[in-house]
């Protein structure tokens, strides 16, 4: 992974903060940085049970539901719908039980600006929202869409809350500063190894770290 791409991400710390900016009505939501935070909470949970920093996996998938929320309610795009094993669904069929969701925001160009998230993992109000457009209208979304629905057949949905975040603020200092001490000790590692395979691994790790956590040099 190249410096550049690295540069396409949201540290974890930096998504978590910015999460509370947003919920706290200090910022609005912006379509890069949601995006950015979306696929750096999307890369935590992938490796969290295999990285060096054990996160409180529960409490950051809550997260990453919000982050998602706010981003697919707020922005235009396309979703394409999977069944759970991957196989594409077609439009104005019935929307699956269980599966995953993709969303292509408009102003997101990039391939890899795609994310994702499973069905049963969206928000009840959100869910109905996507029911709808998916089974009437086909795979394009909008902000219009979610003006409405908060009441689906005498059952009212409430705001999400995320909850246990002063162990997902711990978590996030905690985390950058171990990440630091780990990535200069990779970095000497790889600058004293003499072997070209062990220097490529050494630096693959130091890359992993960078994209959870930002820049790690300074």
């Amino acid at each position: 992974m190249g410096r550049q791409e690295r540069r396409e991400r949201t540290a974890l710390d930096e998504a978590y903060r910015y999460f509370r900016q947003l919920d706290s009505g200090e910022l609005s939501p912006d379509i890069f940085r949601l995006n950015k935070a979306v696929k750096t909470l999307s890369f935590a949970l992938a490796v969290s049970d295999i990285g060096e920093f054990k996160l409180t996996k529960q409490l950051w998938k809550r997260l990453h539901q919000a982050l998602f929320d706010k981003l697919i309610s707020n922005f235009s795009g396309r979703i394409a719908i999977w069944d759970e094993d991957r196989n594409p669904c077609e439009i104005r069929n019935l929307l699956p039980e269980s599966g995953y969701l993709e969303f292509y925001a408009d102003r997101c160009k990039r391939t890899d600006d795609i994310v994702d998230i499973e069905l049963s993992k969206l928000y009840p109000k959100t869910q109905t929202v996507i029911k709808h457009v998916w089974e009437t209208r086909g795979a394009f979304i909008k902000p219009a869409d979610f003006d409405g629905h908060d009441c689906d057949d005498g059952v009212c949905f409430m705001k999400p809350m995320v909850l246990g975040q002063e162990v997902l603020g711990e978590e996030s200092s905690r985390g950058r500063a171990d990440a630091h001490n780990r990535w200069w000790e990779l970095y000497w590692q790889a600058y004293c190894a003499t072997n070209k395979r062990d220097q490529e691994l050494l630096t693959r790790q130091m890359n992993e770290l960078e994209s959870l956590w930002g820049n790690l040099y300074y």
